[in-house]
């Protein structure tokens, strides 16, 4: 590509990146997963580390399943014994709850329509309950025969079913040549209290909504890669660099560590670190950062001792500068380019770490899920019919190092000058 000379370092850079499509396809899996990181408490439907919200009823339901809410509670009912006949005193009201100031206004009236006894009820005009808080009505133990103005009868049941507005045009009728008492109960059902919302990818084994987990998983592993990168980046170029500029004892001391280090696997070293110090944030990234440190020491110091033999450094020396400013100002400079490579590649390395170690439990808690504890609580859901609680946290972390190598690559192909075409 034919790169027009009228462009800065960096449009240059971006026209390059640009060119390779799969290094778009990484770029928009990072952007949306960072997007998404960094907005998992305003996207989630629900907090995972709020254990208050999380019932395990709704444990291992499957993608698209509704939250159970609060089932409708009883929150008055009212009682009323019908006399013999109309001669008799009129209806005497029973409450057998303690919401006596609802019925503070109620009515209740008696009249005689042919052969028949008809019921009316009134209650008050400003009652305490709000229309939202109420789920229905239901008017009970009707004797057969009766018959209702408002609502629908339950089939099979000699149950109403009202809404809280007919109870101001509620009246009821029954038969007259009735001559045993009745006990007719109004009951008041309040709604759900609990907002529902759907588990689009389901619930794992303790009820907490797997897209939620998934969010703060994601933004956990981010948080914990970032940071141990950019802490291993730092003090890995400060010691490569220090080797590569003073050389002698101090060049010694730095490659026998690097040695010391890479004769062990990564995931070991952590292992230990972390059973020694226990779970936690801070622990893991201490140990991802003693395990990659290493990396971007040698790195660097490959790339500062050849800048160092050159005319440039000499020169600086000649002006007598000091060794932090030649250092850092004019050596460091030219081992940004592989070190940016190196450190975008290594924060795959650094999230798959991260996910191994919580995955055998070393890692985070589990009031802190990541995608490595996210898989290792559905791992052996795998074969029972739940495989979704394993397998969406894996997917979500094989997008996720899929997308850092597609941009990694085509860094180190722009980046570095021997791959140009």
């Amino acid at each position: 590509m034919n790169l027009p000379p009228n462009k800065s370092p960096f449009q240059q850079t971006m026209l390059l990146f640009l060119e390779s499509k799969t290094a778009i396809v990484g770029l928009i899996i990072l952007t949306i997963m960072f997007g998404a990181g960094l907005l998992a408490p305003l996207l989630s439907p629900q907090d995972p580390y709020d254990l208050a919200k999380i019932d395990i009823r709704d444990g291992r339901l499957p993608p698209g399943s509704m939250k159970q809410g609060e089932a409708p509670k009883q929150i008055l009912k009212l009682e009323l014994k019908l006399p013999k006949d109309i001669a008799q005193k009129p209806l005497v009201e029973k409450i057998t709850m303690k919401e006596q100031d609802f019925l503070s206004d109620l009515q209740i009236s008696l009249n005689q329509i042919g052969s028949d006894r008809t019921y009316r009820i009134k209650f008050g005009e400003n009652p305490d309950f709000k229309l939202g808080e109420i789920a229905e009505v239901r008017l009970r133990r009707l004797p057969k025969g009766a018959k209702v103005s408002v609502g629908e009868k339950i089939k099979f049941r000699r149950e109403w079913k009202l809404q809280f507005n007919h109870l101001e045009h509620l009246a009821f009728t029954i038969p007259n040549e009735l001559k045993e008492k009745h006990k007719i109960e109004i009951v008041i059902i309040g709604a759900k209290r609990e907002q529902l919302f759907t588990f689009w990818l389901g619930s794992d084994d303790q009820g907490r909504d797997m897209l939620s987990a998934i969010l703060h998983g994601v933004r956990i592993s981010l948080i914990v890669a970032a940071s141990s990168v950019l802490i291993a980046c730092f003090f890995g170029s400060i010691a490569g660099l220090s080797a590569a500029y003073f050389g002698g004892i101090v060049s010694i001391l730095v490659m026998r560590l690097i040695d010391l280090k890479l004769s062990f696997p990564s995931i070991l070293i952590a292992m230990i670190l972390l059973a020694i110090l226990g779970k936690g944030i801070g622990n893991v990234v201490l140990a991802i950062v003693l395990a990659q440190w290493p990396l971007y020491a040698r790195l660097v110091r490959g790339v500062a001792l050849s800048e160092a033999s050159k005319e440039y450094v000499e020169a600086a020396k000649s002006l007598g500068l000091g060794s932090s400013r030649i250092m850092f100002r004019h050596i460091m400079p030219n081992c940004a380019a592989p070190l940016i490579v190196l450190a975008t590649l290594q924060v795959a390395s650094a999230i798959t770490l991260e996910a191994t170690l919580s995955f055998l439990g070393l890692g985070l808690p589990v009031t802190e899920p990541s995608l490595g504890s996210l898989i290792a609580n559905g791992f052996e859901y795998l074969l029972s019919g739940h495989p979704w609680i394993s397998i969406l946290p894996g997917f979500v972390l094989l997008l996720t190092v899929i997308g850092i190598n597609f941009v990694g690559d085509q860094l180190r192909d722009i980046l570095n000058p021997r791959l140009q075409r």
